[in-house]
């Protein structure tokens, strides 16, 4: 499987001397591995599964920030140190499992396998990444904000589907496997779209041959074609509708 975040940048040698430095943690669907105020004294880094990063307000209610998956770091701010709160949660959309490790032991072993360069480019990295997704998404028309969320999940969840996805006359090429649940309302907080729209959006893109969804899963069936609806370089193929 395709490492993300801070794995994608290690080679396989050095990802498995990492983290089989410590024995791997099994997660649940629905657990939750790092709580918003808590304060955090050790990092996960994920083996597998698929997780949900959330910022939960006073009433219960929670917005998607970012979605992890293998390779990814998770509680980072432990390694500042000062006993920092976390400012996030985050919650399992799947089984999987996590190595787990105290700041400090983690911070060692990256120094021992000449790593910590690789750890600050990857944090510095999905902070911007993060940041700017956000700020774009919010500034983007409403009709292009659900095909740039698809495209940028897909950047940092998809899994490459290296065959052809269609057997008809178009021949869509290559596309990408979203393999977490994406309901309507934690969607619609994450790209700033109401339920109504994204149900709409959903709708209109699967029309065009875009996309297929399931219950637990999105296929991007022609990311080209999304991606040049996310940048509104599509023309008179058909904008996503919204309300």
């Amino acid at each position: 499987m395709h490492r993300h975040g801070f794995g994608g940048l290690l080679t396989d040698d050095q990802w498995h001397r990492l983290v089989s430095s410590n024995p791997p943690s099994p997660f649940r669907d629905g657990q939750v591995l790092l709580r918003q105020g808590e304060t955090g004294a050790g990092v996960h880094l994920v083996l597998d599964g698929r997780l949900r990063v959330e910022s939960v307000y006073a009433d219960g209610t929670a917005a998607p920030l970012a979605f992890r998956s293998q390779g990814e770091i998770l509680g980072e701010s432990a390694l500042a140190g000062g006993g920092l709160t976390r400012n996030a949660s985050v919650t399992a959309l799947s089984t999987g499992a996590t190595v787990h490790m105290l700041a400090e032991r983690f911070q060692a072993r990256l120094k021992e396998l000449g790593l910590l360069p690789l750890l600050w480019e990857s944090v510095f990295k999905r902070q911007s990444e993060s940041d700017q997704i956000r700020v774009q998404l919010s500034r983007l028309p409403v009709e292009r904000r659900l095909p740039a969320a698809l495209v940028h999940l897909a950047a940092m969840l998809g899994e490459p589907i290296p065959a052809p996805l269609t057997d008809g006359p178009e021949n869509l090429g290559p596309g990408w496997f979203l393999e977490i649940p994406l309901p309507q309302q934690e969607i619609g907080g994450f790209a700033g779209l109401s339920r109504t729209s994204v149900y709409n959006a959903y709708t209109r893109l699967k029309e065009m041959g875009l996309i297929r969804t399931g219950r637990q899963y999105v296929v991007i069936l022609d990311p080209a074609r999304l991606e040049a609806l996310a940048l509104g370089d599509e023309p008179g193929r058909g904008a996503v509708p919204h309300s």
